[in-house]
């Protein structure tokens, strides 16, 4: 006689279940701030990448024309024309380079085939996608970095910056177009270029705030370039301390975690704190300040 034997199979208890499920959640909310924290340094350390590479095209333009672009042009008898579009070859877009009309303005319809395009380059991708970059019916390719031209008067009267008796203009100021030799307080010591994210849509401290101008690669606007105005730590309004990621409308500003990405006239990359001092920012800025600054001021 052959004797069967059946195999009994337990099945879950309701409880056993919630149980797993209870510690599949905790494990994946234990894995999703690494996860986060992965993503957001690569897009950091990308985000740098496209610093360095925007470096490198300004210093090939250099190399050719034997100075630096001006932030933009400014001219009556000259169309307005932003920096980007004097390096657009060097960045390896020679067919907007060919579309551009550089004997229009930026706005005119006949340069929008051109400027609506979105250049990888000049995006952090940090950034939040957003509003559309639009205005008067017409669209444009976003940017978010950006030269500083200067420091701004009304910074310089608050006396923060005291004692205060240095040149206010960055390497790339309005319509001037500078060598780096001419750089006398050091390469290494100016900032050429710098993170300002998230346009048109106003940041403040991290958060939303309404909208602000266009900012895209061929936009000659009043927030296309930035000069370095501070911020007040309450948010209240411009000309403070704070120098870093207190506002996008015209600041230094980054999505990244505690400071922003910046590029340096020696062609370096570096990454700038959000605490830093608004004197060091403001040193940093210049190009011929004579400020002498610490090696770990920032």
């Amino acid at each position: 006689m052959i004797l069967h034997r059946h195999h009994l199979h337990r099945a879950f208890t309701l409880i056993e279940l919630l149980v797993v499920i209870a510690i599949i959640a905790i494990l994946i909310g234990l894995l999703l701030p690494a996860v986060q924290k992965v993503r957001e340094a690569a897009a950091r350390a990308k985000c740098a990448n496209h610093l360095k590479q925007i470096s490198l095209a300004l210093h090939n333009h250099h190399d050719t024309h034997e100075r630096l672009p001006p932030s933009q042009t400014y001219s009556g008898t000259t169309p307005f024309r932003l920096w980007p579009t004097f390096i657009l070859p060097q960045l390896e877009q020679e067919y907007l380079f060919r579309l551009y009309r550089t004997d229009l303005m930026w706005n005119d319809p006949l340069n929008q085939v051109a400027v609506q395009q979105n250049i990888p380059v000049l995006i952090c991708p940090s950034s939040p996608s957003g509003t559309a970059n639009s205005s008067g019916g017409l669209n444009y390719g976003k940017l978010e970095y950006s030269p500083i031209l200067d420091i701004d008067a009304g910074l310089i009267a608050t006396g923060l910056l005291a004692p205060w008796n240095g040149d206010p203009q960055g390497p790339m100021s309005y319509t001037r177009s500078c060598k780096l030799i001419e750089i006398s307080d050091g390469t290494s010591q100016t900032i050429l270029i710098a993170e300002i994210s998230g346009r048109p849509d106003e940041y403040l401290f991290g958060k939303r705030n309404g909208t602000t101008d266009v900012a895209g690669w061929a936009t000659a606007n009043s927030i296309n370039p930035i000069n370095f105005d501070g911020w007040k730590t309450d948010g209240s309004e411009q000309f403070g301390p704070c120098a870093i990621n207190c506002s996008n409308k015209h600041e230094v500003y980054s999505f990244h975690t505690g400071g922003a990405n910046t590029a340096f006239a020696d062609g370096r990359v570096q990454f700038l704190r959000a605490s830093i001092d608004i004197k060091v920012m403001a040193a940093l800025v210049t190009s011929r300040g004579g400020e002498v600054i610490a090696g770990n001021g920032y």
